[in-house]
């Protein structure tokens, strides 16, 4: 009786436990991603169809730049932002920890973007990226050390009723935001309604290392070249820029979902 009167404590303790250590290693952690070293350590160890498919990207991305004619500081703003994603889910793909360095990036200049076009889901999904890079670094890199591979993330699946639990999360947070966005005259609400729950269910599963993540990526990045394409057509700042992203981001999706579901090991639960 006595052991499972102080059971509550007992886990009461071991979280908090678990959550002083993350906080105490979290300035480790940090220095680990932005680290210039490991970052170049990371790119250059990228496997060669990674490489290809990075400077595909990148072409694509600098292309389109200077094919819009778009010099502005929104223009910019824009191509910035391309890039680091593009290095972001290029890093992810392979599980490496330094995808957060330019994850931050990406998130800090797309939230200025979102905030020029007025996309409420945009803006939301944006602020709550930017707070979750650090939350991954520090659970990216404590899973790391945890394994005998000390470069790259391992992948984990879950079962179908949690997948269930994760459907009905996403459905709830939609039908919130989608209420909000009418409120505060949003543009493209039904469809911008849905960046903030793909995203919410997105970098959870990718902070805690489960492949299924790519399935809310390949949702919210096909729903996203919708709305950029829409943009486009009213020439809303940095709509080129930001429509030819979204194509990469798809595509690119897919083939993360290629290397976590059939290229790496799975982790043990």
């Amino acid at each position: 009786m006595k052991n499972s009167t102080n059971l509550p404590q007992n886990i009461s303790n071991t979280l908090f436990s678990k959550l002083f250590t993350s906080i105490k290693k979290l300035p480790y952690a940090v220095g680990q991603a932005f680290s210039f070293k490991r970052n170049v350590s990371e790119i250059k160890t990228l496997r060669k169809t990674t490489k290809v498919i990075m400077l595909i990207m990148l072409i694509a991305t600098f292309a389109t730049f200077i094919l819009g004619h778009d010099f502005s500081f929104a223009g910019w703003i824009g191509l910035v932002t391309s890039t680091a994603v593009v290095l972001n889910l290029i890093l992810v793909d392979q599980g490496r920890l330094t995808n957060y360095s330019w994850g931050a990036l990406g998130c800090a200049v797309w939230l200025i973007i979102a905030l020029n076009n007025r996309l409420i889901g945009d803006i939301a999904s944006q602020t709550f990226y930017l707070v979750m890079q650090f939350v991954g670094i520090s659970v990216w890199n404590n899973k790391i050390e945890q394994q005998t591979d000390k470069q790259e993330l391992v992948s984990r699946s879950f079962s179908w009723l949690e997948g269930l639990f994760w459907l009905v999360v996403t459905i709830t947070i939609y039908l919130i935001v989608l209420f909000f966005s009418k409120q505060l005259n949003g543009t493209q609400v039904y469809l911008d309604a849905t960046l903030l729950p793909l995203g919410i269910v997105g970098m959870v599963l990718m902070t805690y290392g489960y492949r299924s993540q790519w399935v809310a990526w390949i949702a919210l990045d096909g729903i996203n070249v919708v709305i950029w394409f829409n943009q486009l057509q009213i020439s809303s700042p940095a709509s080129t820029s930001m429509f030819i992203l979204q194509i990469i981001m798809l595509i690119n999706a897919m083939y993360g979902a290629y290397l976590w579901f059939f290229g790496q090991k799975e982790a043990k639960k």
